[in-house]
């Protein structure tokens, strides 16, 4: 373990992707900041990313590396990765000396690209819940050895692996006038809606406060629906910046298991999650967050999730009544 008392020190977490993993990434480098606020943080992910990093304050340095391309070149039976895209970027990265570098990813690319950058600590989870060999890169493994743990609450059990002391913040809830509803997903992961109807329906039975749908770029399929059913309060965000300053005035979400729900979490805002196909464990409103997961005790298998596919007719979002939602919604309004 490192003394860290009195010592400054500079750390490079990573996570490639997605918008949603990273997010949950945020609670514990503001817990950072807030123990060791002289430590200088950095973050590595994919350029797409980057944008999303730039609002949390507490990050002092991004740097974007580029995606491993497959192996499609073989030499004999032997295959051939080509790390020369690498070069500049760990370049950059070998020049900052970092101390520590945390793979929160567990890939194979996050966990090759620590050991390229020559940071002597290297920290990640152990080999039960990474992929590809990833715990073979690394000097120090922290063991999580069961996939059914929240995200959010994962990276602080790697953290404290070496940093024990470093805790959740705990605030106070944010309280406004506005009840946004995030009824969308990415394009990928339409599975995870529940139905656009159910929201409708959900948003007719809120009084007393303003009543907001928010869609994202990639959701504005939901438009013209939402138009036809005499929704006023409609408003399209571009962006994360624009997003965080919607939150600014909301003392509520509601939305699908999805990135936007992870965010008003990291802001403090209450948050009532619709969780589906996946895991309300590993993706729910975890336990120093304010808001509540909602789900259908049998969850759909979704092997082809992200193709839009579904093994059970979609059972584990339909399933879940507006009634017992709007139950849930009550305990913050």
């Amino acid at each position: 373990m490192f003394c860290a008392i009195g010592v400054m020190m500079k750390i490079l977490f990573c996570q490639l992707r997605n918008h949603g993993d990273i997010i949950r990434i945020f609670p514990l480098i503001d817990a950072i900041k807030k123990q060791y606020p002289n430590w200088i943080i950095g973050f590595t992910c994919f350029k797409e990313m980057v944008d999303l990093c730039k609002l949390n304050t507490n990050i002092d340095i991004i740097i974007p590396q580029p995606r491993l391309k497959p192996v499609i070149d073989t030499q004999g039976e032997t295959r051939v990765l080509d790390c020369s895209i690498f070069t500049s970027t760990i370049e950059a990265v070998r020049k900052e000396n970092f101390d520590l570098y945390v793979d929160l990813h567990g890939v194979f690319q996050s966990a090759l690209f620590g050991s390229l950058s020559h940071i002597k600590k290297c920290l990640g989870r152990s080999s039960e819940t990474t992929k590809d060999g990833a715990s073979l890169f690394y000097t120090d493994i922290a063991s999580v050895m069961d996939s059914e743990i929240n995200r959010m609450e994962r990276h602080f059990k790697i953290i404290n692996h070496l940093y024990p002391e470093i805790k959740p913040i705990i605030k106070k809830r944010r309280i406004s006038r506005n009840v946004l509803i995030f009824p969308g997903s990415s394009k990928m992961g339409v599975l995870k809606r529940w139905p656009i109807g159910y929201y409708i329906k959900l948003s007719k039975m809120i009084s007393n406060h303003k009543v907001i749908f928010v869609l994202g770029p990639e959701e504005l399929d939901l438009y013209d629906i939402l138009v036809e059913n005499n929704i006023k309060n409609i408003i399209i965000s571009h962006n994360w910046q624009e997003l965080d300053k919607i939150l600014a005035d909301t003392t509520l979400v509601i939305g699908n298991d999805s990135a936007y729900i992870h965010f008003a979490v990291w802001r403090n805002v209450a948050a009532i999650m619709i969780c589906g196909p996946l895991s309300p464990v590993v993706n729910g409103i975890w336990k120093y967050g304010q808001g509540s997961t909602v789900f259908y005790k049998k969850r759909c298998k979704c092997k082809y999730l992200w193709q839009g596919k579904c093994d059970n007719n979609h059972v584990c979002l339909d399933l879940i009544d507006v009634d017992s939602v709007f139950e849930q919604v009550k305990l913050y309004i």
